[in-house]
């Protein structure tokens, strides 16, 4: 079964990650932000690059060893995913700031106007590797290429693309950065608020569609 076309929406599911943009604009609006923020970007992408390439490399490996029985570990993956994604949005609901107060910025961030190259790529690191959302859509990625059996570079750029995808998002605001106008910067001060405001709520729908996305997967595979 060749599903390579559920690669757009899980790529699009990587792109869409409140905290990792926060701390690209928080690197960008620091005052080695130009240095560091590449830094940042290449890490946290080429993570993402690693994750994909495992998936797609136990999936092929599955897939080739034990034929139709990888369909059924395919169909138990969406199923985990689907509940995992549903509780996920229930607890980012749970978290969200009550009584009108406002929400609390992540610790880490009073340290980023001292970032310098090296933990710029540590903090891509742990960004990258924590990231509730972000891993199992990587390694689901990873799994539907390795099934589809792609010649090795195809899949290999495959794996590229969707870490790419999914990372464009923390490449825009250091692209943005490099005009240095008051505007821009002032822009990227009101995003990085905003982003921290709303990340509760931006996270429980985004769960939601994933989980929603996740039951479409398992009904399509139970009614084939």
């Amino acid at each position: 079964m060749n599903d390579l076309h559920n690669l757009l929406p899980l790529a699009v599911g990587m792109l869409l990650s409140p905290l990792p943009i926060v701390a690209i604009v928080a690197i960008v609006l620091a005052p080695r932000g130009r240095a560091c923020a590449p830094v940042y970007t290449a890490v946290y992408t080429l993570v993402a690059f690693a994750a994909t390439g495992l998936g797609a490399l136990g999936a092929a490996r599955a897939s080739a060893s034990s034929g139709p029985a990888a369909q059924t570990v395919s169909l138990i993956l969406a199923i985990v995913l689907g509940l995992g994604f549903t509780v996920f949005a229930i607890v980012s609901w749970m978290s969200r700031p009550k009584d009108g107060k406002p929400a609390t910025a992540p610790t880490w961030l009073a340290a980023i106007d001292s970032v310098t190259p090296l933990s710029a790529a540590g903090l891509g690191l742990v960004m990258a590797v924590t990231n509730s959302k972000n891993i199992p859509l990587e390694l689901k990625a990873g799994a539907l290429i390795g099934e589809a059996h792609l010649a090795p570079l195809a899949a290999l750029g495959l794996c590229l693309a969707v870490a790419m995808i999914g990372s464009l998002l923390l490449v825009i605001p250091a692209l943005v950065q490099l005009t240095g106008t008051a505007r821009v910067l002032s822009a990227l001060q009101a995003l990085k608020s905003q982003l921290i405001t709303h990340n509760a709520a931006m996270m429980t729908v985004l769960f939601a569609i994933l989980a929603a996305n996740e039951l479409a997967q398992v009904i399509h595979r139970l009614a084939a």
